[in-house]
């Protein structure tokens, strides 16, 4: 027994507007403002030649909190240990010559480079390091470059 034919059968096609219009059941919404990205946001505020161990604090918090953990531990500063004469350590943090040491201007290029060539020289992953300088070409782009907003 036959219920229907191929014959019979309506196909239902979709009606196509042009132009700007929306079909009546979207709901239009506006654009959102554009988000400025972390990267800019760092570059306004350190120079990667000319950076202290406390902008390198910073820079790696800020890199944690952006989600980029594995980047953020190469700009974690040295420890703030002294060796004394008779042998022992002491942690020098909060004291007049540990902060010395943490607003001690250098080139976080250089020190970079430094890390990943002895590392290199003792047969060390320089994977991290790498990324790092990677990320400090980034953010002097950032710093020397005009912001393309997309909504202009």
């Amino acid at each position: 027994m036959q219920i229907g034919s191929a014959t019979s059968t309506i196909m239902a096609t979709l009606a196509h507007k042009a132009g700007n219009e929306l079909p009546p059941d979207k709901a239009q919404e506006a654009q959102r403002p554009q988000d400025k990205s972390y990267i800019r946001e760092l570059a306004a505020s350190i120079d990667p030649k000319n950076m202290s161990w406390q902008e390198s604090m910073d820079l790696a918090n800020a890199l944690m909190k952006a989600g980029e953990g594995d980047l953020s531990t190469a700009f974690l500063p040295p420890p703030l240990l002294k060796l004394n004469d008779d042998g022992s350590v002491t942690d020098i943090r909060g004291t007049p010559e540990g902060d010395a040491r943490m607003n001690a201007k250098f080139n976080m290029f250089d020190s970079l480079n430094d890390r990943i060539e002895y590392r290199k020289q003792n047969n060390q992953p320089t994977k991290i390091l790498d990324d790092a300088l990677a990320f400090l070409d980034r953010l002097q782009i950032a710093k020397t470059t005009p912001s393309i907003d997309e909504f202009t």
